[in-house]
């Protein structure tokens, strides 16, 4: 059984086919998948998707490319969503320094709002964190107690490690497949298991195989086998370990 911990399958790019797609991904095992909110407006969606289909699981977030969408009310719309919907954890949240037209200060007040809601509910956080991991660490260690992922992490080793003693899941998707990922790879390598998580963030960040189209969770079968590779690993074993942390993160292992 394998769990793709990070997946826009809510997305329009999956309108025309989302059920094919899915069935693929069940067929080869993939049997769970968690689905990130990015704006207060397709929460709906979200939840409509996962009373549609089984093994698909929401959380709510307001992710940082959107601060010109997201309104204050929003964050009370998001604990009225958490309150009633269960979700398995909050986010997409997070910060985003690598787009300059970004707003820092909305970023990082929505981004603060959210850690503090999900503490509040006792919820993991899915952590968007581009060019911004110090940001993102100094932002967890105000918040003793708080747990999560940073999706399609891209940080340095020492970051990671600092993450990982904080209680961290650090994910990866489609960018370990590229041979050219030289510094992601080695320090992947040099990463515990027990601490990693495999996604496919499609319809974005393909994997190698797919490059140029749609990502699907199908390839995220394609990043096992890099990480198995680079752990000189079965994929057995990688798709074992890394379901085992997400079961345990998104509290899933007895759904």
């Amino acid at each position: 059984m394998i769990i793709d911990s990070h997946c826009h399958i809510d997305f329009d790019a999956f309108d025309d086919d989302r059920a094919q797609v899915i069935q693929r991904a069940n067929q080869a095992g993939i049997k769970k998948i968690i689905i990130p909110g990015v704006i207060n407006d397709t929460w709906d969606k979200i939840i409509s998707c996962c009373n549609e289909f089984t093994g698909l699981y929401p959380c709510f977030g307001l992710h940082p490319y959107f601060t010109n969408k997201h309104q204050p009310q929003h964050l009370l719309n998001l604990k009225n969503y958490l309150d009633k919907h269960k979700p398995v954890a909050v986010g997409e949240c997070g910060l985003d320094f690598f787009l300059k037209d970004l707003d820092e200060h909305q970023q990082r007040f929505y981004f603060e709002q959210q850690l503090d809601i999900a503490l509040e509910f006792n919820l993991p956080v899915v952590i968007h964190a581009r060019k911004s991991t110090e940001a993102v660490i100094k932002a967890i260690k105000k918040r003793p107690g708080l747990r999560g992922m940073i999706h399609s992490y891209s940080g340095s080793y020492e970051q990671a490690l600092q993450l990982i003693k904080l209680g961290f899941y650090l994910s990866f998707g489609g960018p370990v497949t590229y041979e050219k990922s030289t510094r992601l790879r080695k320090m992947l390598q040099k990463l515990p298991l027990d601490s990693v998580l495999v996604e496919t963030d499609a319809p974005d960040q393909p994997p190698v195989s797919a490059k140029n189209n749609r990502n699907e969770p199908l390839f995220i079968l394609d990043v096992i086998e890099s990480i198995a590779s680079l752990h000189n690993s079965s994929t057995e074993t990688i798709s074992s370990i890394t379901s085992k942390n997400a079961g345990d993160l998104f509290k899933l292992n007895k759904v």
